[in-house]
C-alpha cells in the first residue's frame, strides 16, 4: 500500500509540474481564448482531481486523526479548480479577461496542490503508530514496534470515529454559516432598497 501511495504522490507531482511548465513557458497563457486554455489543461486538471481523491483515501487510512485537516486541504483545492473552470465558461465580460482570471486561479491551485503533496509525503514518512505496525506485519518484516493488541485496535477505531464526527461537525457548521450569511445579505439588500426608495421620495 505504501509503495502505491508513493507512486501516486509522484504521479501527482509530475502532472502539476507539467502544468506549471506550460504556464511558465507560455504554452498556457492568459491571452489564449478560454476554450483553448481548457483544451490544453482540462485533461490534466481532471487527472489531478482523480489522483487527489485517491490520495485522500490513503491519507485517511494512514493518519485518521488528521481527517479534518486533510479534508479542508482537499476541499480548498477542489474549490480552486472549480473557480478555474467556471472562469473559463463565463459568458459575461471580455474573453481575454476571463482567460487571465482562469490562469490566475490555476496558479493558485498549483500552489495549494504543492502543499497537499508535502502533506502526503509527511504522512507517508510518519503514519499513525498502529498503522505503521499493521503495514510492517503485512509485509512480513521483523519490527521493534509494539505488538498490536485488541485494545490498541479499538483505540484506532475510536480515532477514526472521532475524526469522522469532527468532520461532520465542521461540515454542518459551514453549511449553517452559509445560510446565515445568505440571510444577512438578503436583509442588507432589503434595507438598502428601502433606504433608496425613501430618498427618492
Amino acid at each position: 500500500m505504501i509503495d502505491r501511495f508513493g507512486d501516486r504522490i509522484n504521479e501527482l507531482e509530475s502532472v502539476i509540474r507539467e502544468i506549471a511548465i506550460d504556464i511558465t513557458t507560455g504554452t498556457v497563457v492568459d491571452r489564449l481564448p478560454p476554450e483553448k486554455v481548457w483544451e490544453k489543461t482540462g485533461p490534466r486538471v481532471s487527472m489531478v482531481r482523480e489522483l487527489i481523491k485517491e490520495l485522500r483515501e490513503y491519507l485517511y487510512i494512514l493518519k485518521p486523526e488528521k481527517v479534518p485537516t486533510i479534508q479542508r486541504s482537499v476541499t480548498g483545492i477542489f474549490e480552486r479548480l472549480d473557480l478555474f473552470k467556471e472562469s473559463l465558461t463565463m459568458d459575461q465580460g471580455d474573453k481575454e479577461d476571463n482567460s487571465q482570471a482562469s490562469v490566475d486561479e490555476l496558479r493558485k491551485a498549483l500552489g495549494e496542490i504543492s502543499e497537499f503533496v508535502s502533506l502526503c509525503r509527511a504522512i507517508k514518512a510518519d503514519p499513525s503508530e498502529i498503522i505503521q505496525s499493521v503495514i510492517v506485519l503485512r509485509q512480513g518484516q521483523q519490527s521493534e514496534a509494539p505488538s498490536i493488541t485488541q485494545a490498541r485496535m479499538k483505540y484506532l477505531g475510536d480515532l477514526v470515529k472521532e475524526a469522522q464526527s469532527s468532520y461532520g461537525e465542521i461540515t454542518e457548521l459551514s453549511t449553517k454559516m452559509k445560510h446565515q450569511l445568505a440571510a444577512i445579505k438578503a436583509e442588507c439588500e432589503d434595507l438598502y432598497f428601502s433606504m433608496s426608495k425613501k430618498e427618492e421620495e
